[in-house]
């Protein structure tokens, strides 16, 4: 089936309807011989786009630079290059914006990085039924930060058991983060805490979690003294919980130490320097949960595992039920 990519108003480089702003992503172009021409243009406006271009752009989204991605397919960085200004040439788009942090897609480049993942998964399951060797389904999974020191290990053993169907590969990164290489097509799954219900409306499995105060073992609080919080920069859903109880508690607050990464936060608790708002599930032996009565209690967050949109997630159903079970298993340890 033809899967068309309209342009909307992505870049105005075509013209109205029936211009060439409106491109096909990939179809067969026939010629007058019967042979297909590949990447080239017909009457009626039909591209057939080379899957080594399609593979260069889903590389480079993965890896986040031109130059690894020349490292992994053999390439010089000037030919990765020509490969992204060919394929942003036949679609008539831009794909990647201009970033000092790194790969940045437009909006056109995340629908054609969903296309083309699909496009790419039918190439190579067509060669492996011609007879070739099987090669396992790459599943890319995503995991809170937070949880990396009670579930990683688990997540990794499970991907080990079910070797000879996927090959596992796990990113860490906070929940919003997650959720969007999700909907970009970076990950095939992700277990999350969800921000607001719209987020858990295609969840393939949901479940409620606590969130509880950890400190280090010696801190004790004195009552007149305002409560000492470490956080992140950017406010994450639990922190943000954290302080909306203190404040409807009238408990002061102050926050002592703000670190982007994960394990500065559990460190700088750990060390003493304050209050840590978790999941249960992700507290680890570095850290003790405050006895109630303390502090304010904290509410409950909605956690689940969601797939990217066009997964079939049949074959995958056992590696997702494992996945949940461990995150199970953490909360009532």
């Amino acid at each position: 089936m033809v899967q068309k990519l309209r342009r909307r108003d992505w870049n105005a480089r075509g013209g109205g309807a029936g211009s060439r702003g409106e491109r096909v992503l990939m179809q067969e172009s026939q010629q007058p011989n019967g042979e297909v021409g590949e990447g080239e243009l017909i009457s009626s406006g039909r591209t057939n786009i080379p899957t080594d271009l399609l593979r260069t752009f889903v590389a480079i989204c993965e890896l986040g630079s031109f130059t690894k991605t020349a490292n992994l397919l053999d390439l010089t960085q000037p030919a990765v290059s020509a490969h992204m200004r060919r394929l942003e040439s036949m679609i008539g788009a831009d794909l990647i914006a201009k970033s000092l942090t790194g790969v940045v897609l437009t909006e056109c480049g995340t629908e054609v990085l969903r296309h083309a993942r699909r496009m790419l998964a039918i190439n190579d399951q067509i060669v492996s039924g011609s007879g070739a060797e099987t090669q396992p389904q790459v599943v890319r999974v995503g995991i809170p930060n937070i949880h990396a020191p009670t579930v990683l290990a688990g997540i990794l053993r499970e991907g080990m058991a079910f070797r000879s169907q996927f090959r596992l590969q796990v990113r860490c990164d906070h929940s919003h983060g997650l959720l969007r290489s999700v909907r970009s097509g970076y990950l095939e799954l992700a277990a999350t805490q969800f921000m607001n219900e719209g987020d858990q409306a295609n969840a393939l499995s949901r479940w409620m979690e606590d969130l509880v105060w950890v400190k280090a073992r010696g801190l004790v609080l004195k009552p007149d003294q305002p409560v000492p919080l470490v956080s992140s920069p950017n406010l994450l859903l639990p922190d943000r919980l954290g302080m909306a109880a203190l404040e409807t508690a009238n408990r002061p607050y102050e926050i002592v130490f703000t670190a982007f990464d994960t394990l500065a936060r559990r460190a700088a608790a750990a060390a003493g320097l304050g209050y840590f708002a978790i999941p249960r599930s992700a507290v680890a032996d570095t850290l003790v949960i405050e006895t109630p009565g303390v502090l304010p209690d904290l509410p409950q967050i909605h956690m689940g595992i969601v797939a990217r949109d066009d997964l079939d997630t049949r074959m995958l159903g056992p590696l997702i039920k494992k996945i949940e079970e461990l995150f199970s298993a953490t909360r009532q340890d």
